[in-house]
């Protein structure tokens, strides 16, 4: 267990119930069979199905579970106290599986929140007539960490930014950071093949 990521509020050892049911019990409880997870049935709590949000099965037990992070490749446990959390707290679809640890979740909430503040900054920027130098530099950052993210498909507007940043702050390392970026997505700029 020393190689598990440990969860801020239940560690890393499984946590032991009284609830007395066998393995596959808990397997057959529920259409997926868990997918082949490696349970620990001493962990089991019994669900209140009457808080979760299912269309066809509910899930009876939750039992702690040590599964592999999508994004980490480490191993983790999916807590019973935390998937009740999750199916009749939160109300999530009781379908919806935990891929990630605990760790990994943390870092792509504060990923989504950069994010959001990063496509705030870039729509209020972009609609400007006129910006400042420093403005500029914002909006050239912006454009690189939504064109990395995959959040900005490339619409002429982008062209645009990279031509005025080009003319407003040509020396700024970004500038042609975006290009670089720009020309690797999306090949050379529209605007280059109108010289005739």
């Amino acid at each position: 267990m020393d190689k598990v990521v440990p969860h801020p509020r239940f560690r890393r050892e499984p946590k032991g119930t009284s609830l007395d049911v066998t393995e596959q019990e808990i397997r057959n409880s529920h259409w997926r069979r868990y997918d082949g997870a490696h349970l620990f049935p001493l962990t089991a709590l019994r669900a209140d199905v009457s808080m979760q949000n299912y269309s066809v099965y509910p899930r009876p037990f939750y039992v702690d579970m040590q599964k592999t992070c999508v994004d980490c490749r480490r191993d983790f446990i999916f807590f019973a106290l935390e998937q009740r959390y999750w199916y009749e707290t939160r109300r999530f679809y009781v379908d919806s599986e935990c891929v990630r640890c605990v760790e990994c979740r943390h870092k792509r909430r504060i990923a989504k929140r950069l994010a959001k503040r990063r496509h705030q900054s870039f729509t209020e920027l972009q609609g400007r007539a006129s910006l400042s130098r420093e403005e500029m530099m914002q909006l050239v950052d912006d454009c690189i960490f939504l064109l990395q993210h995959g959040m900005l498909k490339r619409p002429s507007r982008l062209d645009r930014i990279k031509h005025a940043a080009m003319r407003q702050v040509s020396q700024y390392a970004g500038v042609k950071t975006l290009e670089l970026l720009l020309q690797a997505a999306y090949g050379p700029c529209p605007l280059h093949n109108l010289t005739g």
